[in-house]
C-alpha cells in the first residue's frame, strides 16, 4: 500500500491538522479503517490514538481509496470536538451499554 497527501491544512483554532489523502492498494485488498490510521499515524509522525479518519471511499473496481483525516495536538482535543459517532467509529471510545 501507498500513501499519497493529496492537501494538508494547519487548523490551529481546532489544534489539529486536516489531511486529504489517497491510499493506493494494487495487490491488496481495501485497506480497514485501522490500516489507514496506522499508515498515516507512521508517515505524518502522530501517535495513532491522535488520527481521526472521518471518511474512506473506494470506487467500485479502482484500487484507490480516498479519505479525509485529521490528526490532532493531542487525545484530549479529539475527544472534545469530534462527534460520538465518529469517536467510536476510530475506537477513540467504547459504546455505553445502556441499561
Amino acid at each position: 500500500m501507498e500513501l499519497k497527501i493529496i492537501e494538508k491544512r494547519e487548523n490551529p483554532l481546532l489544534h489539529r491538522l486536516e489531511v486529504q489523502f489517497e491510499v493506493v492498494h494494487i495487490k491488496d485488498k481495501t485497506p480497514t479503517r485501522e490500516d489507514v490510521r496506522n499508515l498515516l499515524a507512521a508517515n505524518l509522525n502522530a501517535e495513532k490514538n491522535r488520527v481521526v479518519l472521518e471518511r474512506m471511499h473506494t470506487s467500485f473496481g479502482a484500487p484507490v481509496t480516498r479519505g479525509f483525516a485529521r490528526i490532532y495536538e493531542s487525545v484530549e482535543h479529539a475527544l472534545k470536538t469530534e462527534p460520538e459517532y465518529v469517536l467510536l467509529r476510530n475506537k477513540l471510545i467504547e459504546k455505553k451499554e445502556e441499561e
